[in-house]
C-alpha cells in the first residue's frame, strides 16, 4: 500500500468546489488499495503558502507528491516543484500530457500521460514494490539520469468502472471553498458523462482525453445525478464533459434516465453546434438543460474552414433561435487574433455579436487566441512568431479571476479584459489591437444588456451559463 498525496497548485483563478478530477484519481487510488490525501490550493480559502503546503504533506509522510500541472500556470507549478524536491513528484494533467520531457527536466520524478486514473495506480503499485515501472503504459520516468517514455496508454473504454468519484468527496475541506463552510461534504459543481471530442479544432490538441468518444451509461450518470441532488442537495450542475451532444441516440437515453431519477435537476453543458438540432434540444430542455455553451468562435465563412470548426454562420444562428425558443439559455464562444487573420474577418465576427443579440443569452468572457503546445496553431506558427515556449520564456498571462456575483462593473472587467491581446502572439498591427480591445468590451456589453433584457422578462432558475464559469 503507497500514500499519495495530491496537490492542485495555488492558482490565480480561484477554484469554488471540489476538483472532479482530483475527485477521480482519489477514488481510483482508495479503489486500488492506496492511502489519499490532497490540498485544493487553489480555493479560496485553503492554504496557498509554501510553509502550509510542506507541513500538510510532511503530516502525511506520503510515498509521493502528485501535482496537477496546467500550461498556463506551469512556472509557479515548478517553482512549487523545486521547493518539494525531498519528495519523489508526479505530474499530471495537460502539460504533463503534452510535455513530459519538460517536466521531468524541472524536478519531477514521473509523468503521467493521459487520462490518468489507471497509470496513477499502477504506479502507487510500484512505489510499493509490487509492479515494475516498465509496465506502466502511458507513463514518462527519469531512470538514473535517463528520461524513459514507456508505450501510450489506451484511452479508457469502460467509463463505468471507474471508481465512483463522489467516494472521495471526504477528502476536500470544505471550509476551503468560499460556500458551505459548515463541516459538511461539498461536492463538485459538476458531472462527467463522457469523454473525448471528436472535433478536429486548431486550437485545441485534447491530448488528455482524445478524439475518440466515450460515454457512460445512462444508468451510472442518472445515479449520480441522484446522489448529488438527494445526499448533498446539489439540483443545479453543469456536465464537465468536452462535447456533451455527441450521439442523438445516446442524448435521448441520457435525457429519459435524468427525467426518471426524481425531482427535477437543472444543468448546463458545451456542446458543438453541429450536433444540435430542435429534437436534440427538445430532449435536453425535459431533462432540466437550463444553459448551454455553444462553441463557434469566429463568424468568418473562411475562417471557419481554417480553424476546423465544421460548423456555418447559419447553423449556429438555428441553434440559437432553437435554445431560445425552448428557454435554454445560450451562450456563445467568440474568439479574436487568430494568425493571418484579415480586418475583414475580424469585422465579420464582430458584426456577429450584433446579429446575435436577439437570440443568445450571452457571449463568452475574454476570447483572444492563445497557441496552446501541440496545437496545430502552435505547431504551425511557432517558429515563424517567435513564441516558441512561451509559457517558459514569458511571464505567465495574468487572467482576472472570474466574479463570484453577477455584478456589472465585475463582468465588465472580467469578460472585456484579456492579457494574450497584450502578448500579441500572432503580431497583429496596432489598429487591429485596438480593435480587437473594442471586440472584447462590446462582447461584454452585449453580455450584459441580454441579461439584463432577461432579467427583465423572467425570474429565471438561478442556473448560471456554461460559459459564465
Amino acid at each position: 500500500m503507497a500514500r499519495v498525496f495530491l496537490v492542485n497548485p495555488p492558482s490565480p483563478e480561484p477554484v469554488r468546489s471540489p476538483l472532479l478530477s482530483f475527485c477521480h484519481l482519489a477514488a481510483s487510488l482508495r479503489a486500488g488499495g492506496h492511502e489519499v490525501a490532497l490540498l485544493d490550493a487553489s480555493a479560496p480559502n485553503a492554504p496557498h503558502d509554501l510553509a502550509s503546503i510542506r507541513q500538510r504533506i510532511a503530516a502525511f509522510s506520503p510515498d509521493a507528491v502528485g501535482l496537477h500541472v496546467k500550461t498556463l500556470y506551469v512556472q509557479p507549478a515548478y517553482a512549487l516543484a523545486a521547493e518539494l524536491s525531498d519528495h519523489v513528484l508526479i505530474a499530471g494533467g495537460p502539460h504533463a500530457t503534452i510535455q513530459p520531457d519538460e517536466v521531468l527536466a524541472h524536478g519531477f520524478h514521473y509523468a503521467v500521460r493521459g487520462e490518468g486514473e489507471e497509470v496513477l495506480v499502477e504506479l502507487a503499485d510500484a512505489l510499493d514494490g509490487t509492479r515494475e515501472l516498465r509496465s506502466i503504459a502511458g507513463l514518462s520516468w527519469r531512470d538514473r539520469g535517463m528520461v524513459r517514455h514507456n508505450p501510450a496508454r489506451p484511452f479508457l473504454a469502460e467509463l463505468d468502472r471507474l471508481a465512483p468519484p463522489l467516494s472521495a468527496l471526504d477528502l476536500f475541506d470544505p471550509a476551503w471553498y468560499a460556500a458551505r463552510p459548515d463541516g459538511h461534504p461539498l461536492p463538485p459543481a459538476g458531472i462527467l458523462s463522457s469523454r473525448g471530442c471528436p472535433a478536429a479544432c486548431t486550437f485545441c490538441s485534447n491530448d488528455v482525453t482524445g478524439r475518440k468518444f466515450r460515454y457512460r451509461s445512462a444508468r451510472s450518470v442518472a445515479d449520480e445525478v441522484r446522489l448529488l441532488r438527494d445526499r448533498y442537495s446539489l439540483s443545479a450542475f453543469s456536465f464537465f464533459d468536452d462535447s456533451f451532444a455527441v450521439g442523438k441516440r445516446r442524448v435521448r437515453e441520457l435525457c429519459d434516465a435524468i427525467t426518471g431519477s426524481g425531482a427535477p435537476v437543472w444543468w448546463t453543458c458545451t456542446a458543438h453546434p453541429a450536433h444540435l438540432d430542435r429534437d436534440v434540444l427538445a430532449d435536453m430542455r425535459r431533462a432540466g438543460c437550463a444553459g448551454i455553451d455553444i462553441g463557434m468562435e469566429s463568424a468568418d465563412p473562411g475562417m471557419l474552414l481554417r480553424i476546423g470548426k465544421g460548423v456555418t454562420v447559419e447553423r449556429v444562428l438555428d441553434v440559437l433561435a432553437w435554445c431560445r425558443d425552448l428557454g435554454i439559455h445560450s451562450i456563445v464562444n467568440l474568439m479574436f487574433g487568430w494568425p493571418d487573420e484579415t480586418d475583414q474577418e475580424l469585422e465579420a465576427t464582430i458584426a456577429f455579436i450584433e446579429r446575435a443579440m436577439p437570440l443568445a443569452g450571452g457571449f463568452n468572457a475574454r476570447g483572444v487566441v492563445v497557441p496552446y503546445p501541440a496545437t496545430q496553431i502552435y505547431e504551425q506558427h511557432h517558429e515563424r512568431f517567435g513564441f516558441t515556449r512561451w509559457w517558459l520564456t514569458d511571464a505567465p498571462l495574468e487572467y482576472a479571476a472570474f466574479p463570484a456575483s453577477w455584478d456589472e462593473a465585475e463582468i465588465v472587467r472580467a469578460y472585456a479584459t484579456d492579457p494574450a491581446l497584450e502578448r500579441n502572439f500572432f503580431r497583429h498591427p496596432p489598429h487591429r489591437v485596438a480593435r480587437i480591445r473594442e471586440a472584447l468590451a462590446a462582447k461584454a456589453a452585449a453580455t450584459m444588456a441580454v441579461t439584463k433584457r432577461r432579467m427583465a422578462t423572467t425570474t429565471g432558475i438561478g442556473v448560471p451559463a456554461a460559459g459564465a464559469r
